[in-house]
């Protein structure tokens, strides 16, 4: 269940002391039907500060089969574990779809796989056999433009629009009109007000859709998270891709965005544009310069 604002305030305060990394445990919710969205708070110090982020997962349940997107962070994994049990009612999970190998996507896999004995590992999957040789035979390799079929719920890997590693990819579930983004659109919760040691967000805030939320995240919200989780933007322009995403929308009508890492975005001729104004802010190319020892030229 969402901390309550006290229990909050005193884990925001461990947090920033500490400079520990903490989760809060959030109640899962149907965004779609069957379609369900497992909103895990992470929270980690970002300059000395206690800063919440989502670290979502989704379950597709389909009247044949079931899907998880994405596996969630290692240390949430008690929580995970209880929340597919009440979703699934004694269903099993059929497939484990990570995004990306990358720990927050992907580290949870090994006790998916082991509570879940009859369900494979599927997507980009190259980099798995060396992660965990004793489940090679669990692999099920599905490339872009590959579809499984769920029963009422059809899902098909789609090419990452927005990457941060080569074997990212993204997902569509055509019934429900559902894009799931892996690190794309990523934003984190407000952030703190300096001097101020209340939580950052309501109680139940991590489960509310992007129109649901108080107001549009800002480039504060935005920025520091796409340079973390993908350190290409400070070097190459957005706008490079815009023409690409404008294509995947239009070949993918889509009513819900779902990111890893930030609310699922309902309003999406509103909320979606504004992430993609703040995400071409990350762009430093002087970081670039710097880097490599020289200076950006001055006209006089």
């Amino acid at each position: 269940m969402p901390a309550t604002t006290d229990e909050a305030g005193d884990k925001h305060k461990e947090i920033s002391v500490d400079n520990e990394i903490g989760t809060f445990p959030n109640d899962a919710r149907e965004i779609a039907d069957g379609i369900w969205w497992l909103p895990q708070c992470l929270v980690t110090p970002v300059s000395g500060v206690a800063t919440h982020v989502h670290t979502a997962l989704y379950l597709i349940i389909g009247s044949e089969r079931t899907l998880l997107w994405d596996t969630g962070f290692g240390p949430q994994w008690p929580d995970i574990s209880d929340c597919l049990d009440k979703i699934l009612q004694g269903r099993s999970l059929d497939y484990i779809a990570p995004s990306h190998p990358e720990v927050i996507h992907s580290s949870n896999a090994p006790r998916l796989l082991e509570k879940y004995p009859e369900a494979r590992l599927v997507g980009d999957v190259r980099d798995y056999p060396f992660f965990w040789p004793e489940y090679a035979d669990r692999l099920e390799e599905h490339l872009v433009g590959s579809e499984l079929d769920l029963g009422g719920h059809r899902f098909k890997f789609v090419d990452a629009v927005i990457k941060d590693l080569p074997s990212t990819q993204w997902g569509y579930e055509s019934s429900q009109q559902v894009l799931f983004v892996a690190d794309g659109f990523a934003y984190s919760h407000l952030p703190p007000v300096e001097g101020d040691d209340r939580p950052t967000h309501s109680p139940g805030q991590c489960t509310q859709l992007s129109s649901e939320l108080p107001g549009e995240p800002g480039p504060e919200q935005i920025v520091w998270i796409t340079k973390a989780a993908l350190y290409w933007t400070r070097f190459v322009k957005m706008d490079t891709f815009l023409g690409e995403f404008e294509r995947m929308l239009a070949d993918h009508p889509t009513r819900l965005v779902a990111p890893a890492h930030g609310a699922v975005i309902d309003d999406i001729n509103k909320t979606l544009w504004t992430i993609w104004d703040a995400l071409r802010l990350a762009y430093s190319p002087d970081v670039g310069i710097a880097t490599a020892g020289a200076r950006l030229s001055q006209k006089s």
